[in-house]
């Protein structure tokens, strides 16, 4: 089933605005603000159950998932029909929200968004995709070797606006550090020195906690990019609503909670030893004889984060750059382009002649 966004006055499709916060219409230019939209488009129902917080540890309802999924049909998951122009596209089944190449309407999948699969929450997109290109312009200016034609309009105009799918967790951390210090001075007394060493034995234990810490439950991002994309603002998060699919892209999660939940253990480990390690200070050596750090999940939110793309080819690789939908973080090196290079080596070598030529002058 498929969700799309008209406008009550003209019938046009309508789309989420980042700068003003609301839907849009492409044909009248009618807003409205996401609270006040319906729940459905035209006279379709659709219901979105709200996700329980936990995945349940079942076997037995486990393996029925995996059995659904297998007897899926091709037409099933990937081919749907616009509910505005009546054409039949195909989508891959981890997409969640498009729009329709022929019409322009965007779409969201009632059915990859429900019961289990329904987000509980979202970030909406703060930066449009004018200000994205822009920024991107920017960034890519800023490299002194990168191709003239590196961030032309037409190539710009390939960015795509995706929420990707994330899982935040509550976690909690106990961590412990057992470490054998010393404190050393030296000091004059008439014509003698003295070296003092001190030992302590040093205890320290600490019990943390880590609130929606996220790790990306995309099977098509890489998850370095998408860790250095942190961190995003969750002041701005909000109760999950299609509305704020439209005019994006979106995936569902392809890595369940439990799957990705081991990445966050050790990393939310690792700060509890970075914290209990740094809490040690103050003398001369240390010397651990115990450092640990068990992390233990408390809670978990299936979100949507904004995340703005573009690919690239240059020279037979492929490449992709990412920003933070929200703060505007870049993700990516710009590539080098070999005239560019060699300008500058001739540049560098001209000015070193330039000046070796002027000293040679000076000291005859």
């Amino acid at each position: 089933m498929t969700i799309d966004f008209k406008c009550p006055r003209c019938g046009a499709g309508m789309e989420y605005d980042s700068e003003i916060g609301k839907l849009q219409c492409r044909g009248c230019g009618f807003s409205q603000a996401i609270e006040n939209a319906p729940e459905t488009a035209e006279d379709e129902t659709v219901a979105v159950e709200p996700f329980d917080g936990a995945m349940i540890p079942d076997e037995v309802k486990y393996e029925e998932k995996e059995e659904e999924k297998k007897v899926s049909t091709y037409e099933e998951e990937q081919e749907f029909e616009c509910g505005s122009c009546g054409a039949v596209l195909v989508t891959e089944p981890e997409v969640s929200a498009t729009h329709c190449p022929y019409c322009g309407s965007a779409i969201a999948f009632g059915e990859r968004l429900a019961g289990k699969l329904a987000p509980d929450k979202v970030i909406p997109f703060t930066i449009s995709k004018e200000e994205a290109k822009s920024r991107f312009r920017r960034w890519a200016k800023n490299g002194l070797l990168t191709p003239k034609d590196f961030m032309t309009e037409k190539r710009l105009g390939e960015i795509t606006g995706v929420y990707v799918p994330f899982w935040l967790y509550d976690m909690n951390v106990n961590a412990e550090a057992d470490c054998l210090c010393t404190k050393k001075r030296s000091y004059r007394r008439g014509d003698y020195i003295f070296h003092e060493t001190k030992y302590y034995h040093v205890y320290r234990r600490a019990d943390l906690n880590y609130k929606k810490v996220p790790a990306d439950a995309s099977v098509k991002m890489d998850d370095t990019t998408m860790d250095c994309l942190e961190p995003y603002d969750y002041k701005e998060m909000k109760d999950f609503r299609p509305e704020y699919l439209a005019g994006f892209q979106a995936e569902k999660y392809g890595v369940d909670a439990e799957g990705a939940l081991p990445r966050v253990e050790r990393r939310v480990a690792d700060y509890g030893r970075q914290f209990i390690c740094s809490s040690v200070t103050g003398y001369s050596t240390t010397t651990y004889q115990k450092q640990e750090a068990v992390a233990k999940k408390k809670q978990e939110y299936y979100a949507l984060l904004p995340v703005w793309t573009l690919r690239y080819e240059y020279q037979g690789e492929q490449k992709i750059y990412t920003m933070n939908g929200q703060t505007g973080k870049i993700v990516g090196k710009p590539p080098v382009s070999g005239g560019r290079v060699a300008k500058w080596v001739a540049v560098l070598y001209a000015g070193s002649f330039v000046i070796f030529t002027l000293l040679a002058f000076l000291l005859v």
